[in-house]
Parts: C-alpha cells; structure tokens; sequence
C-alpha cells in the first residue's frame, strides 16, 4: 500500500493564501458566494408566501416530493412520474423523475415534514457546513484558504438548483483527507456514504484496489451494505425493481436528448452536440472512460505518485467518465484545483497555472450566473470543456514526468 501523506507538513505552495490578496480572494468572494445562496433561498421563501404554491422548479422539488411520499408511507409512489409531479406540485421544465437508492430517501425523509423553503435552506445549511468540515483539515490552517474551498464559485450551480454535489464533493473530500492522514476505516465510511447517490462514484473503487487500500474497501463495503438493509426495512425490497426500472427509463430518455441537452456538459453530450452519432458519441465516452479509469489505476498504485496528485488524478477522471455529468456536478473542479496546488503542479505565483487554478475554482457559477440575472441562455459545455481538458493535460504532464523522473512521495519540488 502506498505511504499516506500527512495533511499538516509545510507548504510553501499555499503561502500566497495568506498575503494581502490571498486573504481578500479567500474572503470576499466566498462571502460573496454566501449572500447569493442565502439570498436565493429568503427568495424562494418569499415567492411561496407570495403566490401560495407548494414549492419552486428547483431540483430540489424532486427530493421534497420524494420525502413526503415517503412520510406518508408510500415511497414507491415516488417512482411513478405523475404522483410525484402532484406532490410538489410543480410542472418544472423538462424530465425530472426519482431514480435514487433508497438509502437517500430515508436519509431525505426528515425534510419532507418541512415547508418547502425551510425544507431548502436545512438541506443548502448541511451541504455548507459538510463542505466547510470536509475542507478544513486541507486548507492547512490558513483561514482564507478553508474559505474558499469551503465557499468556492464552482459550488453554485449545485447551491442555487438544490442539488447534492456540494454534499457529495464533501464527502469524497473527507474520505480523501482521511486516506492521507492514515485513517483508512474512516475514509471507507465517507466512500459508503457515498452510495447514497452513487453515479459518480464508478472510478473510486479502482482507485482503491490500485493503491491497496484493502481496510478502506472493507469499511465502505460494509457501510453501504449497512445503509441499503436499513433503508429497504423502511421502504421495502419492492423498491429496487422500480428503481431498475425508472434508471433505464430515464437513460433512455436522457440519451434521445443528449445532443440538444445544454445541461449536460459530459464528454458523450458535447460529441453529439458537435453533430456525432449518438451511438458512436456514447462509444468514444466508454473509451474515454476506460483511459480516465487506466489513468487512476496507474497513479493510485505508483509510490512516486504523492497523495495530493493521486487524488486530483481521481476527481479529474471522474469528470471525464460520466456518460451523464450534468452542470452542478462540475463542483469537483475546486477541489481538485487545490490538490494540484498542495501537489505543486499549479502554482498560485505562475500566471498561466493562477489563470488556470482560478477558472476551476470559478467553475461554472459565473456562467448560471448570467443566465438566471439576464435570461441568456450560456454554452455551459463551452464553457466547461476548456477548462476540463486544460485540467487534464496539465495533470497527465505531472503524473508522467513525475514517474518518469521518480520524484519522492514527499517531495515539493514543482513540475517542469
């Protein structure tokens, strides 16, 4: 097994963090994160008590509706479109079903007894404060860099629709700390707790195995298994077929709108939207998707690879492997910003690594922006493509120059 690297050794590289400008970067901007997704929420909150509705087209309206279904006893309602559609009462735009294990409606269901706004702002709270945990012990004491990790742009897409890849991006974030300060039993609990949502979580278990992480594998199946028996007891075994069932609807649905779909920022969606056939656009994903997989399999198992690349290697490859990567799950761009910083791959001094740390960390929350305050509609695929694949050439320059050298695990000599 590879040798953890303590979170708590020096580092020069995160030094600009605590100058003048670092200090006005890492606080004035995730403050300005914070009044925009509270902001947001007093807003909605205010829209329901104006009209009298029952919730708002937000993501989050699925989730909800989910919930009270279950309180009510009838969780398998939750897979029938139309009943759920009345419970949120909601027409919303688009396909917008509940396709989720049932260990995330259990974990949902004490939101369901809440008014929707209130419902909103606990779940936007818990994502806020798991991030703001998950990013401490990275952020090496120094405070405006926990800020804004904890609070960065790239996390709005998934704030302002109600979604969960802050709490996921939290969770991976944890497992991933723990891994590298030697806590593998911990670091198998986040990686279970993970299943609650699990799309994105395809690359993790290579990982694992690459490096050996034989208790960390252990623990997290464990966890999950835990979590699945709990939730059927509550939902009953009547649920899994269903869910079989609504995800190879909804894959079929999302594929016929792949082309067309401009939330969909995968490598798959924007090949068809450059006019490939579906087939032959879901093809060349799948490759892609094996490389991203040899990719992390090969980092996670070199001892010349230290922690912090391994894991940038991890969140980058699972950006590029998901056939279904909607918009707000580009929030793993920021973190994966600061392990290339912790890693010395990008350097905040450096203008061309600044320019790049900096649109990762801004990700995709300038462009929804734009869209929600003027009502034009963004190329989010154009604007996240350029980013991804800088991302991805600079991190595959590192690992290789880094094997080919033999760089030592600890070492904080930068790259090139």
């Amino acid at each position: 097994m590879t040798t953890p690297l303590p979170l708590h050794l020096p580092a020069p590289a995160l030094a600009p963090m605590t100058t003048r400008r670092g200090w006005q970067a890492g606080t004035l901007v995730p403050a300005l994160v914070a009044v925009i997704v509270v902001g947001w929420v007093a807003f909605g909150w205010l829209e329901l008590a104006a009209n009298g509705a029952t919730s708002i087209s937000l993501d989050f309206r699925i989730f909800w509706a989910a919930a009270r279904l279950a309180l009510l006893g009838a969780p398998l309602e939750a897979f029938d479109t139309a009943r759920l559609a009345a419970m949120h009462g909601t027409s919303g735009e688009g396909w917008m079903p509940w396709a989720y294990p049932p260990a995330f409606m259990v974990a949902l269901m004490p939101l369901g007894g809440l008014h929707f706004a209130l419902a909103l702002a606990v779940f936007t709270a818990l994502s806020a404060a798991a991030m703001l945990a998950a990013a401490r012990p990275l952020a090496q004491g120094i405070l405006p860099l926990w800020l804004a990790l904890a609070l960065a742009p790239a996390y709005l897409p998934s704030f302002l629709m109600g979604q969960t890849a802050v709490l996921w991006t939290a969770g991976l974030m944890a497992a991933l700390a723990c891994l590298a300060s030697g806590r593998p039993v911990l670091a198998g609990v986040f990686i279970g707790l993970l299943t609650l949502k699990p799309q994105l979580g395809l690359l993790i278990p290579i990982a694992l195995i690459a490096g050996g992480h034989w208790r960390c594998i252990a623990s997290a199946t464990l966890t999950a298994l835990v979590l699945a028996l709990a939730a059927t007891l509550v939902t009953g075994p009547g649920y899994w077929p269903l869910m079989v069932e609504m995800m190879q609807v909804h894959f079929d649905i999302v594929r016929g709108t792949a082309a067309e779909n401009a939330r969909m920022i995968s490598v798959y969606a924007a090949l068809a939207g450059l006019g490939l056939s579906e087939p032959l656009a879901l093809a060349l994903q799948w490759s892609v998707t094996a490389l991203a997989a040899l990719a992390v399999a090969l980092a996670w198992a070199s001892p010349r690879i230290c922690a912090d690349l391994r894991a940038a290697t991890l969140l980058i490859a699972i950006l590029l492997s998901q056939p279904y990567l909607w918009y707000y799950e580009s929030a793993l761009l920021a973190p994966a910003a600061l392990f290339l910083i912790r890693a010395r791959v990008l350097s905040l001094t450096h203008l061309p690594g600044l320019l790049l740390l900096a649109a990762m960390w801004l990700g995709l929350g300038p462009a929804i922006l734009v869209q929600f305050l003027s009502g034009v509609e963004v190329s989010l695929r154009m604007v996240f493509a350029p980013i991804l694949l800088l991302t991805l050439a600079v991190t595959l320059r590192a690992l290789t120059l880094r094997a080919l050298r033999g760089v030592p695990l600890h070492s904080n000599s930068p790259q090139g």
